[in-house]
């Protein structure tokens, strides 16, 4: 039984990813202890990554948005210590190169050589390309207040926003209610549409595809050495050189509430940890259906978790392979491939991530860790946690199916790297769910699409006081950032609560408490 602390504050952090450990972070250098509790034995949940025949593999990094040192998300990402040594951040040359009947079109970081290429593929297409180019220019030149929750800021904060928004708003705005599918057939050669369509998942809209275009454009996304472990572990040892407390392997059971104050946790082993706070860092969906036995529901978050038409929720089956001597592609690089089943959807192409770019971490013997992400949605979780509930037998057979099947089509655009490639590892959204328990083993929350808008939260329980959620639910579309940025509010709606400063710096708690 852990008691709270006398001479400060104790927050109960529930959930041990990047957004409990951004919280827990933030708690210690205001002045408050945090208890830090993690069901995994190791933190990080979904920004992590493992080994396979003795090699690491990455389940989550594929860019970072915020490693430009110009923007708020940097600072941030700086004070939790996920970005350590600036030297160590890799910027690739492009965001992906497709590939259609022979023409190869690519995503270069410099945006003045993407038009220039993509008009000498189709001149026919030059008004459309040079409107695009310049979207994600707009794009690029839009910096949004990120240090606080859009309802904490000030009057001359949200007059400086909406007036960045209103000067590029036809690029800002106009872009959420078109699909990205829809918008790529205003192209007439079929490499651009292609190219296009298939840039992100096809549910998302074209606000989306050129905001991530744009991190890559405005050298705002970067990748960190050492890929999402190393990260996540950095973070750790941030909170812990703090002085925060971290408990592994421990599995919250109920939060316990009395006269609408949550005053503690209960662990599934019986024993009792209490506190003045409590964060939950994890599906708003555990939280209020199991932790909170179903007494404290949130209506507007339900409505959209049950209608996955309108917000659906990507998930993946994510290969991992070592290939010797890869040919020398962009990352990622797509292409078409001879249509294939995975879960309830067809493919037709195939993205290949090549991570020689940290050849430390990912290359060795000649051999390098490529990745195959296949997209999946909510109707595919079921389909794999049925087969893996029912038949788990021919759950097994049909990840080893899809990965024979998948070698087979790299062998037929690849000849060279027959024999060549060894498959290491497949993780299905099922996968994701027992291992980092993200409802229906989704990667990100609600995908922003045209039929609907941006899910944001005020990051509270109606009916309790002093619970705050954090976590990439809270807001749409989820992601590292907005786990990062949601631990961070929710100090600071704890310190607006208990009338504390809010103050974002590294020295705080060791010059107030002479740690």
């Amino acid at each position: 039984m852990f008691n709270v602390m006398k001479d400060r504050p104790t927050i109960i952090v529930i959930g041990g990813g990047v957004s409990g450990l951004s919280a827990g972070i933030n708690g210690e250098q205001n002045g408050m202890h945090v208890i830090l509790l993690e069901s995994q034995p190791y933190v990080g949940g979904f920004c992590t990554g493992w080994y396979r025949k003795g090699r690491y593999v990455d389940g989550c990094l594929h860019w970072l948005t915020g490693t430009n040192p110009h923007n708020d998300l940097y600072k941030m990402w700086k004070n939790v210590r996920a970005i350590d040594k600036d030297e160590d951040i890799i910027y690739l040359d492009s965001f992906g190169t497709f590939e259609r009947d022979g023409v190869t079109v690519t995503f270069h970081r410099d945006i003045n050589k993407t038009e220039k290429e993509w008009i000498a593929i189709s001149p026919s297409d030059k008004k459309e390309i040079r409107h695009f180019c310049n979207m994600v220019r707009d794009f690029v030149s839009v910096e949004l207040p990120m240090s606080k929750p859009a309802s904490d800021l000030g009057f001359p904060s949200l007059l400086k926003a909406a007036g960045a928004v209103l000067r590029v708003w036809p690029s800002y705005l106009l872009t959420m209610k078109i699909s990205t599918a829809d918008y790529a057939n205003k192209f007439k050669h079929p490499a651009l549409r292609y190219a296009i369509k298939n840039v992100q998942p096809g549910a998302g809209n074209l606000f989306s595809m050129l905001f991530s275009y744009s991190t890559i454009v405005g050298n705002n996304g970067g990748i960190p050495k050492g890929g999402s472990k190393a990260l996540a572990e950095r973070m750790k040892d941030r909170f812990l050189d703090l002085g925060g407390t971290l408990r592994l392997n421990t599995e919250v059971d109920k939060i316990l509430v009395r006269s609408k104050k949550a005053y503690g946790v209960r662990l599934k082993n019986g024993d009792v940890i209490y506190g003045d706070y409590v964060v939950t860092a994890i599906s708003p969906e555990i939280v209020t259906h199991k932790l909170l036995e179903n007494k404290y529901i949130k209506p507007r978050f339900e409505k959209r978790l049950h209608n996955t038409k309108n917000n659906p929720t990507p998930g993946c089956v994510l290969m991992q392979f070592e290939i010797e001597d890869i040919p020398n592609w962009n990352i990622p690089f797509n292409f078409e491939v001879e249509k294939l089943k995975v879960g309830t959807q067809y493919i037709d192409s195939l993205t290949l991530r090549s991570y020689a770019y940290d050849p430390d971490t990912f290359v060795r013997d000649n051999k390098t860790i490529v990745s195959c992400l296949i997209d999946q949605y909510d109707e595919d979780y079921y389909f794999w946690e049925d087969l893996y509930t029912y038949n788990k037998e021919a759950y097994y057979r049909k990840k080893n199916e899809i990965g024979e099947e998948v070698i087979k089509r790299i062998y037929q655009r690849f000849p060279e790297l027959v024999n060549k490639v060894t498959l290491l590892d497949i993780a299905t959204p099922h996968t994701m769910k027992r291992y980092t328990n993200s409802t229906r083993g989704a990667y990100m929350s609600f995908l922003f699409t045209k039929r609907n808008t941006m899910y944001t939260s005020s990051g509270r329980i109606p009916g309790i006081n002093n619970l705050f959620l954090a976590g990439q639910w809270v807001a749409s579309p989820g992601g590292l950032p907005f786990a990062m940025l949601t631990g961070y509010y929710a100090i600071q709606r704890i310190c607006r609560k208990a009338n504390m400063s809010y103050v974002l710096s590294p020295s705080y708690q060791f010059k107030r408490f002479g740690k």
